[in-house]
This record gives C-alpha cells, sequence and structure tokens, in this order.
C-alpha cells in the first residue's frame, strides 16, 4: 500500500524559496533605483537652469500645460524664478511670475499674495523638478486660473544662467 501525502511539503517549500528570492530580488532593485533617481539628503543642489514642460501638439493646438521656468542661484539661500505657464487648448489660460525665494533642502516655496491659502514648492532633482501644491482651501488656484498651473515632474533643459525676467506673454 502507498502512502498518501496530504500535504506536498517539498512544493510549499519550492514556492517559498522562489517567492523569498523575488521579494529580495525586488526590494533589491528598488533601493538601487532610489538610490540612483534620487539626490542624497543634505546634498546641495544648484538649481540655476531652464525647466520646460511641453504640451503635445495636435493640429497645430497645444493640448495639455506648458510651461518654461526659469531659475538662478542667488546665493546658498536664495533663488530667483521666472516663470511662464499655460493651460493649452482650448482655453489657453495663463498665468506667470517672477519672485525671489527662499531656497533650503533643495526646495524652494512660492506664496501666493492674491490666495494666502495656497503655497507652490519647487523640489528641485539632479534632472528636473516636481512641483505641488499645499492649499488649505481646495478651491484655490494660488491665483493662477483653474487647471493653468502645472503640478508634477518638470524636466531640465538647461543648467546655463537664464536671464530672469517677466515671462508673461501679455
Amino acid at each position: 500500500m502507498k502512502a498518501i501525502r496530504l500535504f506536498p511539503l517539498r512544493k510549499l517549500y519550492d514556492k517559498d524559496r522562489a517567492m523569498t528570492k523575488t521579494a529580495f530580488f525586488l526590494f533589491f532593485y528598488c533601493a538601487i533605483y532610489s538610490s540612483f533617481s534620487q539626490s542624497a539628503p543634505g546634498l546641495f543642489l544648484n538649481p540655476t537652469g531652464t525647466y520646460i514642460l511641453k504640451g503635445e501638439k495636435h493640429r497645430s493646438e497645444i493640448k495639455g500645460n506648458f510651461a518654461e521656468i526659469r531659475v538662478k542661484l542667488i546665493n546658498d539661500s536664495q533663488v530667483a524664478i521666472a516663470m511662464y505657464c499655460n493651460k493649452g487648448y482650448p482655453e489657453y489660460l495663463a498665468g506667470s511670475f517672477t519672485d525671489t525665494l527662499s531656497y533650503a533642502d533643495n526646495r524652494a516655496v512660492y506664496a501666493s499674495k492674491p490666495d494666502p491659502s495656497c503655497q507652490i514648492i519647487f523640489s528641485f532633482e539632479n534632472n528636473g523638478l516636481n512641483i505641488k501644491q499645499v492649499y488649505t482651501d481646495p478651491a484655490s488656484t494660488c491665483g493662477f486660473g483653474k487647471g493653468v498651473f502645472p503640478l508634477g515632474f518638470i524636466e531640465k533643459y538647461s543648467s546655463d544662467m537664464p536671464i530672469i525676467q517677466s515671462l508673461s506673454r501679455l
């Protein structure tokens, strides 16, 4: 009479080993990727340069946000920023500002004068910048039209010293 195994332990053991190897590989990959994709904490970045977001062009119309941001490091704790942004087709609502902002921990914060319930945070990285909006009023637009301000990652186009001036197209 043959012995019947109710639990195929060998197969379970092999599956657990494979899952452990996969989990280890994913953890190792994520650790390596994050170490190369982000600047080290405490590492000072010179944000000087031009950052450009290009909208998608369809039938001679630009759809989606497009923007140009020029940044110049004044000293270790201040940057000058000139920015123009546009919502794109069909309204082409636009906004711009030129200002000197505090710079610490590779971040600059723009506090809107027309809308004090809102701040725009520029977080600089080696290859671009991330823009996020912090507000107390969910309807806040930081003084810009709805959907005008581009949020998310914007690639660095050039590290050359930009000319800081109003970029308003009006």
